[in-house]
């Protein structure tokens, strides 16, 4: 509505491509950075945080700011598109390793290499070093975008005065492979880049308020949510799955979890799979174990001695007993997290 004229130039069909980039889903946008969907949706959230604070000054609010950005295709606009030098990025050490790829890793290799891999979709597919290369630095220049933007919402924070007495939180809903192994976007392959998330708890800063800095431990998203409303002064839901992260006044402590699980039910029958994929992984503080509802395998890895997760230990003989312990760990907490939700109306 504000720039009525870009409406005919979006899209790939008008994108011009860069020669210098070989990168699928790499072109540049006719939009400028504030006519970019990064820039209108910090826009309008400080937009309301100004009428919040003009109409409601004093009145607990809650505001969520969410970037599409960085996604596919890479897009970022005006500066951001060429400020990191792909040839300046480092591909991952497992870009190109060929030795240890699981079933599911293979195929993915093996459908690129026929030419038969699907680059302009929202499916994972493998990628050349280049590719790679290409697509970190046009992804570094859509996060910097994010970065300054989030710096505009801060800053309307505190020309409100709302800096001093509001959390603010900042994560995401998944990482990306970003080349790990080889593979681009993400899907059913558990790698430590794909389902770790970055997670900021800010607590406002007056009245000597410790700095807490950084804490290692196990937490999941769905902790979100528990964290949040204990923090406001609100029970959680009966049902919720969450841990509450932080106390009521925002004092951070353990989450006191042994493991996380995640669970991934896919639309597409690929990878191998003539089914739907569906996996289970389990992740404690030194391992990762991912079990398929489909094939005769499964990935175990020592996230301590093997970071890269490159020495799949499933088969291995000497891990046999953990494999077995982390099963019943991932058996206990799907009993565990059943829905228990709404609670019997009459116990017999």
């Amino acid at each position: 509505d504000k720039h009525p004229g870009m409406r005919d130039l979006l899209g790939r069909k008008y994108g011009v491509r860069d020669p210098a980039y070989i990168a699928p889903q790499a072109w540049r946008t006719h939009l400028a950075e504030h006519q970019y969907p990064t820039h209108y949706v910090a826009e309008q959230t400080s937009h309301w945080l100004r009428e919040h604070h003009r109409q409601h000054p004093g009145q607990p609010f809650a505001v969520v700011c969410s970037f599409p950005d960085p996604h596919h295709p890479w897009t970022p606009p005006g500066k951001y598109w060429d400020m990191y030098s792909p040839k300046e990025i480092e591909a991952p050490p497992t870009a190109s390793a060929s030795i240890g790829r699981p079933p599911h890793v293979q195929w993915l290799w093996e459908e690129r290499a026929a030419g038969m891999a699907d680059l302009e979709g929202p499916r994972m597919f493998a990628s050349s070093k280049r590719e790679i290369q290409e697509i970190v630095a046009l992804t570094y220049g859509m996060i910097t975008n994010v970065d300054d933007r989030v710096g505009m919402v801060m800053q309307t924070l505190r020309e409100c005065h709302a800096d001093e007495n509001t959390v603010v939180i900042f994560t995401s809903d998944h990482g990306d492979l970003m080349g790990d192994h080889g593979l681009m976007l993400k899907g059913p392959a558990h790698y430590q880049g794909l389902i770790r998330v970055p997670f900021i708890w800010r607590e406002p800063p007056p009245g000597g308020r410790t700095n807490y800095g950084e804490r290692n431990d196990l937490a999941s998203s769905i902790d979100l949510a528990p964290s949040i409303l204990r923090r406001a002064g609100i029970a959680a839901p009966n049902g919720n799955q969450g841990l509450g992260l932080f106390s009521p006044e925002g004092t951070p402590h353990g989450s006191e979890r042994r493991a996380v699980l995640i669970e991934e039910n896919q639309q597409r029958a690929y990878l191998g799979f003539d089914k739907p994929v569906r996996v289970r992984t389990l992740v404690t503080h030194g391992h990762r174990l991912s079990v398929f509802q489909d094939g005769d395998w499964g990935e175990l890895y020592d996230l301590r001695a093997d970071p890269d997760e490159t020495h799949n230990l499933w088969e291995a003989p000497e891990s046999q007993d953990l494999r077995c312990e982390l099963l019943d760990l991932m058996v206990r907490l799907l009993i565990g997290y059943a829905d228990s939700s709404p609670r019997p109306t009459r116990l017999a």
